[in-house]
C-alpha cells in the first residue's frame, strides 16, 4: 500500500476597509503538522477570539486590519494490483481537510468589524468548496502500466498534478471573490457571492 501526501496554504490578509489579500506560500513537506487548527464546520463559524497571535509591531500604520492563515491538507493511500500483462493503480483513501491557524491568524485591536469578519468568512467556505472538489476528484483517479513501479509513479504524479491543478482553481476563485465583492464593500457581489458558494458546497464539482 502506498501514500501521497501534500498541503498547501492560503494567506488571507483583512485590509482596511474591507479589503483581502492572499496568496498560496511554498509548499512545506507532508510531516509538517499543526496541533491547533480549526477545521471548517457549518456549525462553528468563525470568531475573532479565533484570531490569537500578535500583530506585526508596525500592524497599527498598515492598511491590514487582520489577517487569516489558512491550510488545505491532503493525503491519498492507493495499491496496485496485477492484471495478467500490466499493472493498475488504484486510489482506496483520501483525507482532505480545510482549517484556520489561530496561532497564525491575528487582528489589529479596535479593527474587528462583523463585515470584515464575514467576508472573511466567505474565504474559509470558499475553501471548503475546494476541500471537497479535491476530495471528489482525488478518489476518482487511476493509472495503469506494464509494471508496478510505473503504475505507482504513474499514480502518485496523477494526484499531484490534479491536486495543484485544483488548488490553482481555489486560488483564481478566492481572487474572483475579492474582485467582484469589491472586498466585501460591494454588498449586491457579496450577497451573490454567498449564494455561489452555498450552491457549490453542495455540488462542489460544479465550482470552476
Amino acid at each position: 500500500m502506498q501514500q501521497a501526501a501534500r498541503w498547501r496554504s492560503v494567506r488571507v490578509a483583512v485590509l482596511a476597509l474591507f479589503v483581502c489579500l492572499f496568496g498560496f506560500p511554498p509548499s512545506a513537506t507532508a510531516t509538517d503538522t499543526t496541533d491547533s487548527c480549526i477545521l471548517w464546520g457549518e456549525s462553528t463559524p468563525l470568531t475573532w477570539d479565533l484570531f490569537q497571535a500578535v500583530p506585526p509591531a508596525d500592524a497599527v500604520h498598515r492598511n491590514e486590519a487582520a489577517a487569516i492563515h489558512m491550510t488545505i491538507r491532503w493525503h491519498a493511500v492507493y495499491s496496485v494490483t496485477s492484471n495478467g500483462g500490466s499493472w493498475t493503480g488504484h486510489v482506496k483513501t483520501v483525507t482532505v481537510t480545510n482549517a484556520m491557524e489561530p496561532a497564525l491568524s491575528w487582528v489589529v485591536p479596535g479593527k474587528a468589524a462583523p463585515l470584515v469578519l464575514r467576508h472573511e468568512q466567505g474565504h474559509f467556505d470558499l475553501n471548503e468548496v475546494y476541500r471537497r472538489k479535491l476530495e471528489l476528484s482525488l478518489a476518482c483517479l487511476r493509472a495503469q502500466s506494464a509494471t508496478k513501479d510505473g503504475a505507482i509513479d504513474t499514480l502518485n504524479t496523477a494526484l499531484h498534478n490534479r491536486a495543484n491543478e485544483i488548488l490553482a482553481q481555489l486560488q483564481a476563485a478566492q481572487a474572483r471573490y475579492d474582485a467582484e465583492t469589491g472586498h466585501g464593500n460591494n454588498a449586491a457581489g457579496q450577497v451573490q457571492w454567498a449564494t455561489l458558494i452555498a450552491r457549490w458546497l453542495l455540488d462542489p464539482a460544479a465550482a470552476p
